[in-house]
């Protein structure tokens, strides 16, 4: 659709197009004029080859509906849907500003705190959409706008379904960079789906890379399918703990580990920006206490200890060397006054029965805090294997533990996550106690021993003994002895993990040498050795005899016992000597001529039913001259 052809174009005699915004595969979106209302609209219309198309025009229609019920401060409002001149189009808010990817190339990653802020906002829009039970399924900095009066708006519901509406069967929509593992995979979305892309999205806002990357689409995909998202802060060293958290949480691969939906992790987002303001309570909050509340509700006052302006602490009275300490909640006073038990008591027994007493409560309250919060107090080791060191540092910092990391090789871990602490997961270990973390190298790389030229057995002690292990063995034919092996993984002195799996190939000799062979003897041989004769064409040939073997070519590569080939078979020499033909009659000239596989032109003026009769008086070729079969020769009667 050519822009300036459509500059000053009315629609639907209401919408008159003022430029051109955006363009993409399946609309364009305009900038126009509501001569109703007199405001500027954004105009998005389908491109014409798609107008012809009944289901996309539904999927447009639906777009309509699903985004005309959604109203909320962070959403792009729909105003109007319809079509003119065959194109359908949907008319929305029209938002002066940028596109968050406009942000990012521009100003690069943002801090936590504005990362935080735009989280917030996307997240209060799609929770809207979430409760009216509608899925985005296209969340990128595309679409996100920021518009120049501050406002963070979430656009383009184009790829929205009901959530009640997707099935394993829904095609795999949506952008590959924030594609969720159940869309990549099984095309199947719900809200966690949305919640997957917002954490990618965060991922990038605070990095200014995406976490996955490729030539194409299926590539990208796939690391979605098969790999977790690192932490941002292996990208951005400092990045708070509570981050890191957000987005490994939101982007679990696992659907049922992250957020429900998108008001979920909204709540979450709140609390860490509390935290990140100061707001919170000293403890960090973690991944084990994603649901508590940093700044909790009191549900019931009798469970609270209100300190207001009537609790009243006096400590050393300048009138008074008497400690009072006064403690107030409401019409109830507390003091550290003891009341005596009964009068006339004996003094001296009353003071050590105090004495002793107030001894015992001292030591057990003393005990009750060294094990219950002081340094002789148990703490549960969390889960840590596949955590970044600083996450499980952080963690473990602020259970009281001093942490000592220990680097090792993993071949299952990535380079830089843990692979295991010491003591292990699960174990009760007191405030003060040195844990060791173990943080993965990555697997230890070894080259494979040399194997040429062993035999099975051999090449089986040899990969055992190094490390690695064996893999199988593939038989093929190939020029070295029966039985020794040739080729095997790792034979380019590449290094290799230790553990791995070694596959060697072994020879199962030569391949039968069957040229010059008759046919029949070759097949013979071939078959002995376990292999198919596939196909067998012939060829002229001058050197090999008629019926034997010109050459043979393996259909497969490369040849086992069970593989197959062709065979090329002689049919002698295409060298023929030309006879005399003149004088004999045309008839029997070409008949001749033909027989020898030549091409024969009769230049005559005789009917063809003379030509039994009729006799040859040149050619173009001399008798006794030597031709190829296929050449042509020319006979002559006038």
């Amino acid at each position: 659709m050519n822009t300036s052809q459509n500059q000053d174009r009315v629609i639907d005699g209401r919408y008159r197009i003022i430029r051109s915004l955006a363009a993409g595969g399946m609309a364009r979106v305009f900038l126009a004029e509501d001569l109703r209302l007199k405001r500027q609209v954004a105009v998005k219309v389908i491109h014409p080859h798609l107008a012809d198309d009944e289901g996309f025009i539904a999927q447009f229609r639906q777009e309509a509906i699903l985004a005309a019920n959604l109203s909320h401060p962070n959403l792009v409002n729909v105003f109007d849907q319809g079509t003119d001149s065959g194109s359908a189009y949907l008319v929305m808010e029209y938002v002066a500003g940028q596109t968050l990817r406009e942000v990012i190339r521009d100003f690069g990653p943002l801090s936590p705190k504005r990362t935080l802020g735009v989280l917030e906002s996307v997240l209060a829009g799609l929770s809207a959409a979430h409760t009216g039970g509608i899925l985005h399924r296209d969340i990128k900095p595309e679409n996100v706008l920021l518009a120049d009066d501050g406002r963070i708006k979430l656009s383009d519901f184009g790829l929205a379904r009901p959530i009640s509406a997707h099935t394993e069967t829904d095609s795999v929509i949506g952008t590959a960079a924030y594609l969720s593992p159940e869309l990549a995979s099984r095309g199947l979305a719900d809200a966690r789906s949305d919640v997957y892309a917002v954490g990618i999205l965060g991922f990038e806002l605070l990095t200014g890379k995406q976490p996955f990357t490729g030539d194409v689409a299926a590539a990208v995909a796939a690391q979605h399918l098969n790999s977790n998202v690192p932490a941002p802060s292996t990208l951005v060293p400092g990045l708070p703990e509570s981050i890191d958290e957000l987005v490994l949480w939101a982007t679990e691969r696992d659907a049922e580990l992250r957020p429900a939906n998108a008001g979920e992790l909204l709540e979450f987002v709140r609390k860490v920006a509390a935290e990140l303001r100061g707001e919170a309570s000293a403890s960090k909050t973690t991944s084990d206490s994603r649901t508590e509340t940093i700044s909790p509700r009191v549900e019931d006052q009798s469970q609270t200890l209100v300190l207001d302006s009537n609790a009243t602490q006096l400590l050393g009275n300048s009138d008074d060397d008497q400690l009072t300490q006064v403690i107030a909640s409401g019409n109830q006073i507390v003091t550290d006054e003891p009341e005596l038990p009964f009068s006339g008591f004996n003094g001296g027994k009353f003071w050590r029965w105090v004495v002793s007493t107030l001894l015992v409560f001292a030591l057990a309250a003393g005990l009750g805090w060294w094990f219950g919060a002081g340094p002789g107090a148990l703490r549960s080791l969390p889960e840590l294997k596949g955590r970044t060191v600083a996450a499980a540092q952080g963690t473990l910092t602020n259970l009281g533990l001093n942490v000592v990391v220990v680097n090792e090789h993993s071949a299952d871990v990535a380079q830089g996550l843990v692979t295991r602490t010491e003591p292990n997961s699960g174990s009760l270990v007191a405030s003060g106690t040195e844990l060791k973390i173990y943080v993965s190298l990555g697997p230890e790389l070894k080259v494979v021993p040399v194997l040429t030229g062993l035999n099975v057995a051999e090449a089986t002690i040899e990969i055992t003994k190094a490390g690695f292990s064996f893999g199988g063995a593939d038989a093929w034919f190939n020029d070295a002895p029966a039985g020794q092996v040739f080729d095997y993984l790792g034979s380019d002195k590449q290094k290799l993990p230790l553990g791995s799996e070694i596959t060697i190939n072994v020879s199962l000799g030569p391949l039968p040498l069957v040229e010059n062979l008759s046919q029949d003897v070759a097949v013979s041989l071939l078959t002995t050795a376990g292999l198919t004769v596939a196909e067998v064409k012939a060829e002229y040939s001058d050197s090999v005899p008629a019926g034997n073997v010109i050459s043979m070519t393996p259909q497969t590569e490369p040849l086992g016992e069970s593989g197959s080939v062709s065979l090329t078979v002689s049919k002698g020499s295409d060298k023929v000597v030309v006879p005399k033909v003149v004088g004999e009659t045309i008839a029997a000239a070409k008949s001749a001529l033909e027989a020898l596989g030549l091409r024969v032109t009769v230049d005559t003026n005789q009917l063809s039913s003379r030509w039994g009769i009729a006799k040859v008086k040149g050619a173009s070729v001399k008798a006794g001259t030597t031709l190829r079969r296929g050449d042509a020769v020319t006979i002559i009667s006038r």
